[in-house]
């Protein structure tokens, strides 16, 4: 089989496909946003759909072993790109303050910054109740904010409850990243001494 037949083979697989479509879901949520009136209802919807593809995708993969590069690298950029969309969408009709928005992207440079330096230095974390709990409220927070566009209250303590959350998750994945630092080092000084005896 040749190079091109495998790249292809992966590219249409189950999994692929649902986040190629993730993709082309993106540029449709704009247009239904910007046209739709009233709670943006409609918007909410396909962002639950993307969501839902997100989920399916992942799970298809891991189960019938469909894992590809391809899809390591494009499903979490496609999320990250359908999450900045809905939050500056947001933002642009006043839903959101524009603070949150440069909190969450400072935040996702940290992160991507630092899952490069721990992939070069073959450091392997893994993800924590926390990160996936943030995760799972900022679709909340979203989501009600598109469907409902939900008082100010509601949206101060959830965005605070998220600031705290996303934060905590950092801290603790630096934390953890400094332990096995630790340890990996205490076990190069040991393997070290035991090859000079």
């Amino acid at each position: 089989m040749t190079l091109a037949k495998r790249r292809v083979e992966k590219m249409n697989n189950v999994p692929n496909i649902l986040t190629s479509l993730r993709f082309f879901m993106i540029p449709v949520y704009i247009l239904v946003f910007f046209l739709e009136d009233g709670t943006k209802q409609f918007s909410a919807w396909i962002f639950l759909l993307a969501s839902f593809t997100d989920v399916l995708d992942g799970y298809i993969a891991r189960k019938f072993n469909l894992c590809t590069r391809w899809g390591q690298v494009m499903d979490p950029l496609a999320d990250k790109l359908m999450q900045i969309t809905v939050i500056a969408s947001l933002v642009c009709v006043g839903r959101v303050p524009i603070w949150f928005v440069c909190y969450l992207v400072i935040m996702e440079i940290v992160m991507i910054l630092a899952g490069a330096f721990l992939f070069k230095n073959k450091i392997y974390i893994k993800s924590n109740i926390f990160g996936k709990t943030n995760t799972v409220l900022l679709f909340v927070f979203m989501f009600s904010v598109l469907y409902w566009n939900v008082n100010e209250v509601f949206k101060n303590i959830f965005m605070g409850i998220l600031v705290v959350f996303s934060s905590f998750t950092s801290v603790l994945y630096g934390y953890k990243y400094f332990l096995r630092n630790k340890k990996y080092k205490k076990y190069s000084l040991r393997k070290n001494k035991t090859e000079q005896m």
